[in-house]
């Protein structure tokens, strides 16, 4: 038991403990190092940020992030880009890679169709754009390799009568990467998926068409 009058200060002793403890490792680590012939070429700082990281004195750092692919699927239906028609059309499908997918999801339809609006709106966030066109019934498969800049996979189609929000999806491309890829089906005016890693707001099923209506003239 303490004596009247002395404060004891355990948060500084506590402090001073781990430091002499770091320092002592620290230390240990430089001197393995130098007698393993591993002094040169970043060997020492490598060890002695992963001693600090093991001891808590310093944050971890974040890893790098690397390319994915990704399995992309695009499945045309028979009434593909038929609108409030009966005919069914081939369609023009963007797939995008992104840095990231604000202003993919602000951009408007019409931007999408010339290409200096669409890469102005897009701006910095457009790492590669690949352009697939597809046939009523067609079932197209790719693997889309994704830069490691690159966070979404963005997909546009140009329907002659878009239904409004259903037109443009967005995916984590990551979470993609991890879970099956990506799937999308493309209709008379409408896309619909039922990956996981959908990134765009949508009210209603993602995978269902019942909330769907295709526009009387092009957007």
């Amino acid at each position: 038991m303490d004596s009247p009058g002395k404060v004891t200060n355990c948060g500084t002793q506590g402090l001073r403990t781990r430091r002499r403890a770091a320092a002592t490792a620290l230390l240990a680590v430089l001197a393995a190092v130098a007698l393993g012939g591993c002094a040169s070429g970043g060997g020492v700082g490598k060890a002695v940020g992963k001693t600090l990281e093991a001891m808590g004195l310093k944050a971890p750092v974040a890893p790098t992030p690397q390319p994915v692919s990704v399995p992309l699927r695009l499945y045309a239906g028979e009434n593909l880009n038929a609108g409030t028609g009966a005919r069914p059309l081939a369609l023009v499908v963007r797939v995008y890679q992104l840095r990231n997918m604000q202003q993919f999801e602000q951009t408007p339809f019409d931007a999408f169709l010339d290409e200096e609006r669409e890469r102005a709106a897009l701006g910095s966030d457009l790492v590669r754009v690949t352009e697939v066109l597809l046939r009523p019934g067609q079932r197209h498969e790719m693997i889309e390799d994704v830069a490691a800049d690159a966070r979404s996979v963005g997909v546009v189609a140009l329907f002659r009568t878009p239904a409004s929000s259903r037109w443009r999806f967005s995916f984590d491309a990551r979470q993609a990467a991890k879970q099956d890829g990506i799937t999308v089906g493309l209709h008379a005016c409408a896309l619909t998926t039922s990956s996981v890693a959908l990134q765009t707001p949508i009210s209603g099923d993602s995978h269902g068409l019942a909330a769907v209506n295709c526009a009387s003239t092009r957007r």
